[in-house]
């Protein structure tokens, strides 16, 4: 069975060099609701991306580990490792992930770095070119960080509209996926924080629930129960959703967050002299 490159390019989570939580002034409402700047100030701001005493967007890179299921067309497939690896300065994503076949367990490594993409039978190992750079960048930025970049990086071509007590946020992706228009749907919701992270429910305002892409590449993805998912003893105070949902092409995937590394671990994906 083969499973299509493009399906797990983007699943979720970002990483930071913690502060203490005094640091950071978090849950201060925007200036104006309708001012992009200000909403996505607010959406980094909830999330816990601005660190330093100038609250300044310090995600670069992450680790996320998960499990799930992928579903193509009537047919669900368990997904019992799952590793998702990203750089945000540089953009590329390493995936790292298996699925329980009727065979026995198969191994998917795909790889995007820049405009080159590739897949690997294990990381480094064994690489074969494949055309889908855009399609996985483009679920790169889907990921809830990714999206205040990439609107950041969009700077007056993203717009903002509110209707019924519910905001969304459009704007072209940075190139090479500039021919894709992604919609992110905002909600000021406590009862997005996950049950154990009660205790921040009064220092978070906005989160992304949903987020969708059309043009080149169309998918769409699904967020909730943001909270801190490092291990107990490395805590950072950063809020991500453990529950995601992924459609793209005919396929679902749907992952439950196990733990993240959120504090810039060391991620790089050069490209191979053979992919160049």
């Amino acid at each position: 069975m083969r499973i299509a490159a493009r399906v797990f390019a983007g699943a979720v989570i970002v990483g930071v060099l913690a502060l203490p939580l005094h640091a950071r002034q978090r849950g201060a409402a925007p200036a104006n609701p309708a001012d992009v700047k200000s909403i996505l100030f607010e959406l980094a701001n909830s999330m816990g991306m601005l660190r330093g005493l100038q609250q300044e967007d310090s995600i670069i890179t992450l680790e996320h580990w998960a499990t799930g299921t992928v579903t193509m067309g009537q047919q669900k497939f368990n997904v019992p490792e799952y590793r998702m690896s990203v750089n945000y300065a540089v953009p590329g994503m390493r995936v790292d992930f298996k699925v329980n076949t009727p065979g026995g367990p198969t191994r998917y490594v795909q790889v995007v770095s820049g405009t080159a993409s590739w897949n690997e039978t294990e990381p480094g190992k064994n690489l074969s070119p494949v055309q889908d750079a855009k399609g996985r960048l483009v679920m790169m930025w889907a990921t809830p960080m990714g999206v205040v970049k990439a609107a950041t990086a969009a700077g007056a071509n993203a717009k903002l509209s509110s209707s019924g007590g519910t905001m969304t946020l459009s704007f072209p992706l940075p190139v090479p996926a500039n021919d894709v228009m992604m919609t992110a749907t905002l909600r000021r919701d406590a009862s997005l924080v996950a049950a154990h992270a009660n205790s921040l429910k009064t220092l978070v305002g906005t989160y992304i629930v949903r987020v969708q892409t059309t043009g080149a590449v169309t998918s769409e993805a699904t967020y909730a129960e943001y909270g801190d998912w490092n291990w107990d003893d490395y805590k950072s105070d950063i809020m991500l959703p453990r529950r995601i949902t992924w459609k793209a092409f005919d396929q679902t995937v749907e992952l439950t967050t196990k733990n993240t590394n959120t504090y810039n671990p060391y991620v790089v994906m050069p490209v191979p002299a053979n992919i160049k």
